[in-house]
């Protein structure tokens, strides 16, 4: 009987792990990004994983316009020049500010990091949720269970 009791306090200790968990690291994201916490937002953010996923979205982003400009030559050539910035734009979003401006439709110096406490949570399974700017749902950091913490491991961006 014991037994029983005890296996049911861990299923609700675990169940109330991930309803809640993502909520408590909303929070924690928040705090590192408005206090400019490096080491803080290294807790948070897999920064390698999330440059690579952001510079592959812009690269097919940039081929598909490149497709659909081919008859101009001209700007074709001003697709592939700007090819040459996806680095330093990659570079841009991945500060606090540009973090702060994701889903709020302003460059990353227009915006003030105090935006993030506009951020909700859109769950996509157990494991993985999508946080965003209450303006905007469809752009945002999408967030990983990784063990037993919650990480952004990609920024979900319209080009």
């Amino acid at each position: 009987m014991k037994a029983r009791w005890w296996v049911g306090i861990l299923l609700l200790a675990l169940g109330g792990y991930l309803v809640f968990s993502p909520y408590f690291a909303l929070r924690g994201l928040q705090k590192a990004i408005e206090g400019r916490d490096a080491v803080a937002l290294e807790r948070y953010v897999d920064f390698p994983r999330v440059r690579e996923g952001l510079e592959a979205d812009l690269h097919a982003a940039m081929v598909k316009e490149l497709e659909r400009t081919q008859e101009d030559p001209f700007a074709a050539l001003g697709v592939l020049l700007a090819g040459g910035l996806i680095r330093a734009l990659v570079d841009a979003l991945l500060t606090p500010e540009g973090l702060a401006s994701l889903g709020t439709g302003k460059d990353p110096g227009e915006v003030g990091l105090e935006e993030v406490r506009q951020w909700r949570l859109k769950r996509q399974g157990l494991s993985r949720v999508l946080v965003h700017h209450g303006n905007d749902p469809q752009t945002g950091l999408l967030m990983e269970l990784q063990g037993l913490r919650w990480r952004v491991v990609r920024v979900v961006v319209n080009p």
